[in-house]
């Protein structure tokens, strides 16, 4: 079917027919889905209820293959993804199931079936009844890898130890002191001795420094010298593998002769992923995948891969890649990518010239467009704009600006524009008379965005400008500033006062008179992050009509031009995104470690709710954006922009 007729069959289905803000291309319509794609089944019980989350698992950190169910668990930078036996059905898991965040680095099945999982910063986690629970008894020590060894104990590496565990309800079975450096990679197999009467553990292990052997009591490093280039090993039979900067090394450990596996037709690479089976070890060479054997080298295919292979799981058959850009399934057939073609892992149409685009992880701006129907959801991230139907969930990218790095979203009072920040490429206005507009007079890059009372503000590296007769006008060069700082905030207060966060101190701007103002006081010479006023709701705190939160890299304050109070609270963290709900009288404040909520009690500000990774669902500590929503049920939903995925807490 040729890309026209696609998409004319794809506009004629009821459920694609939305108001489109730019003009048309294959990428920003949603995937139409097949009666063969596989589908998916969620988590039978999450650890909280109020939370969801929207990150796509496609960039993929760890792989681990459940020979005995033959279901197959990815660690990836959005979570964890679970392909289920068939590989017609996947389950998510992310924040919200118990996982200390969304950012996981490695995965492993053990002997009894037991999924193992090792987040980022906070610690080794396991599953049980579709809930992650932390395995308490190494605390919150940073996991660097994690493999199984033939008899079916879970290895993990940390940098204060190796450990062997065989149940999530005891203790590590054994504990080796550490090997200098965090482990890259650890292989672990039994040997038998003195005619198969007793049984040792060989316990290798590679670090920033080279190889190591447990024995004696201690860690031998295999050479005398220093070797930083190894990257991971594997052990298979009496065979050693190496996976190097500049190639695949073999070590037999009946002679501990190393043999380096020449291949003709490739130059040196590095070996990024090791799998044993029982011929050799599969590779991944330079971005190609193949065969190693003590003979020679047979590779899947002859072309190479674009993107970087962290991880490999294999059976005799066939070897299951994982890379940062999906998951690919090689054998005898050659390679061919296993996704789910659902959005947020794909969004848009495929392309015989490129991947179909995928939701961004790493969220750098909110704004919710109220239509006439549903609300729409702008997401600006480091790798594109996205929109998310509240109301259907359907996902669109907006094509044209596919590849920039959005800063900030604001949309119009009216409802009907759409103005988006980059960095790289200024700033847009997305209309529903299918128009693109670019600011031709202003200078990138873009930081933030302002609206009330039908005006626009717009403050970068050049300065402030102003939204006026259809024209963007500069109002304040960066050159005309009284600090010694740059704009990065901005918003409206009342008609005629605009407040302007930099990174050396709060100014305030009358644009009726055109008179600029530093704030006196700690507010003077603050880094100011973030700024909210009020929304037009007179709170009379302390006797004030008007307030304006000022969040800082020293935390946040209240009040007015000469009257300011700090959030005791908060002192001394970095204040990263705040959104005002109207409806409920409170702020929500997004700082680098966690968000918090804040009500009026008496003549101060107290926090009521704190979440962080630990205590809720939230898909990073670091909060990059807030926006709110509320639904026709009256449902408020506050979404979270973070640098692991978007995160949305209902109540």
């Amino acid at each position: 079917m040729g890309a026209d007729n696609q998409r004319e069959q794809i506009m004629s289905n009821q459920d694609y027919r939305f108001d489109l803000p730019v003009p048309v291309g294959g990428e920003d319509l949603p995937i139409p889905v097949t009666d063969n794609a596989p589908q998916q089944e969620p988590a039978k019980d999450k650890a909280f209820l109020e939370w969801h989350n929207y990150t796509s698992q496609r960039h993929i950190r760890d792989l681990a293959f459940d020979p005995v169910r033959g279901d197959l668990w990815l660690a990836t930078g959005g979570g964890v993804l679970h392909w289920l036996p068939g590989f017609d059905r996947f389950t998510r898991y992310t924040s919200e199931h118990g996982l200390p965040g969304n950012s996981v680095m490695a995965i492993a099945v053990d002997g009894s079936g037991q999924v193992w999982a090792a987040h980022e910063h906070f610690g080794l986690y396991y599953l049980k009844n579709d809930i992650w629970r932390p395995y308490t008894i190494l605390g919150q020590v940073k996991v660097s890898c994690l493999t199984t060894d033939s008899t079916g104990w879970l290895w993990v590496g940390t940098a204060s130890g190796i450990y062997a565990i065989n149940s999530p309800d005891r203790k590590p079975a054994i504990e080796l002191p550490p090997a200098g450096f965090p482990p890259r990679a650890i292989a672990s197999q039994l040997r038998f001795v003195q005619n198969a009467v007793t049984k040792e553990n060989d316990i290798w292990l590679c670090n920033a420094q080279g190889v190591y052997c447990y024995q004696n009591s201690r860690w031998i490093r295999s050479t005398d010298s220093v070797q930083p280039d190894i990257l991971t090993l594997a052990l298979q039979g009496e065979n050693l593998w190496l996976g190097t900067f500049r190639g695949l090394v073999r070590i037999d450990l009946t002679t501990n002769q190393p043999h380096k596996i020449k291949i003709d037709t490739m130059p040196n690479s590095e070996v990024t992923a090791l799998a044993a089976c029982s011929q050799g070890v599969w590779a991944a060479y330079g971005g190609q995948v193949g065969l190693a054997t003590e003979t020679g080298w047979t590779p899947l295919a002859d072309k190479q891969l674009n993107s970087t292979i962290t991880s490999l799981a294999a059976s005799d058959e066939q070897v299951w890649i994982g890379t940062h850009d999906g998951l690919l399934r090689g054998g005898k057939e050659g390679m061919r990518l296993h996704l789910t073609d659902t959005p947020p892992d794909v969004i848009g149409l495929p392309s015989p010239e490129h991947s179909p685009a995928t939701f961004s992880n790493l969220v750098q701006a909110l704004s919710v467009q109220q239509l006439q129907g549903p609300s729409i959801l702008w997401i600006g991230t480091v790798r594109g704009l996205y929109r998310l139907d509240l109301f259907s969930e359907t996902w669109r990218r907006i094509g044209r600006l596919g590849t920039q790095d959005i800063r900030a979203i604001t949309t119009s009072p009216d409802q009907k524009t759409v103005w988006v920040a980059s960095w790289s490429s200024g700033l847009h206005g997305l209309t529903q008379k299918n128009e693109l507009q670019t600011a031709p007079d202003i200078s990138e890059p873009i930081l933030a965005l302002a609206t009330k009372n039908a005006q626009y503000w717009a403050v970068g590296l050049d300065g402030l400008y102003h939204y006026k007769d259809s024209v963007w006008v500069q109002v304040i060069s960066s050159k005309e500033l009284p600090v010694r700082g740059w704009l990065q905030a901005v918003v409206q207060g009342a008609t005629d006062h605009v407040w302007l966060g930099t990174s050396a101190g709060l100014l305030l701007y009358k644009s009726d008179t055109k008179q600029l103002m530093p704030v006196s006081g700690i507010l003077g010479s603050a880094d100011v992050r973030s700024l909210s006023d009020s929304s037009g709701v007179s709170l009379n705190w302390k006797g004030e009509s008007e307030l304006l939160w000022v969040g800082t890299s020293q935390g946040l304050y209240v009040g007015n031009f000469s009257n300011w109070d700090s959030v005791s609270e908060l002192e001394n963290r970095t204040i990263t995104a705040l959104v005002w709900d109207s409806n409920a009288s409170s702020l929500w404040v997004g700082t680098d470690k966690g968000l918090f909520r804040l009500f009026a009690v008496g003549n101060s500000w107290k926090v009521a709710n704190e979440f962080h990774t630990h205590n809720s669902g939230l898909g990073a500590n670091r909060v990059t954006a807030l926006a709110i929503s509320t639904g026709e049920d009256s449902e408020t939903k506050l979404w979270v922009g973070t640098p692991c995925g978007l995160s949305c807490y209902a109540y």
